[in-house]
């Protein structure tokens, strides 16, 4: 069930089923600009079981909305969904560090991942990964994580989907 909702949430669907009872999630939202002196970056993972292969997308935008880096990173190995999306958002975190950017925001369509991020909540798939963002998190000035829809999350999906039959990074 909860992979269920998870999926429902990525899509766009609106409602996720909880329980009985079934909850509203803005569903009329599209992708939001950073507040001001802020960087969203936008992470997802595409994965192909078949070839054994993945892929990571991560966009930059300003204040404006505007791209100002994306990166396009094709993986070594193919693990499942979770573990690519909590590698991508650790994988991203060390750029705005190299770029000298103090407050970050990190969204992603992984409501799992994010949430145990945010939560301090352990998951023993992803523990040493998560423990790694929770660490990285304290270099920033400020930081955040938050989950977003996949029809927002569009342009970091197309890039991770096209990297992963490349051999290098694509900036």
């Amino acid at each position: 069930m909860l992979e269920w909702n998870e999926y429902q949430l990525a899509q766009g669907a609106g409602t996720v089923e909880e329980g009985n009872s079934v909850g509203k999630v803005g569903a009329t939202r599209g992708w939001e600009k950073p507040q001001d002196n802020w960087i969203k970056i936008n992470t997802d993972a595409a994965l192909n079981m078949k070839r054994g292969k993945a892929g990571w997308g991560i966009v930059a935008r300003d204040r404006h909305g505007r791209v100002i880096r994306s990166w396009a990173c094709p993986t070594t190995s193919c693990a499942n969904a979770k573990v690519e999306e909590a590698l991508v958002i650790k994988e991203a975190m060390g750029l705005p560090r190299r770029e000298g950017w103090r407050k970050v925001e990190f969204e992603s369509d992984c409501k799992l991942v994010v949430d145990k991020i945010n939560a301090y909540e352990e998951d023993s798939t992803i523990a040493i990964i998560l423990a790694d963002i929770w660490s990285l998190r304290t270099k920033f000035d400020k930081c955040c994580f938050s989950f977003t829809r996949r029809s927002n999350n569009s342009i970091s999906h197309q890039l991770a989907k096209f990297v992963i039959d490349l051999i290098d990074i694509a900036e």
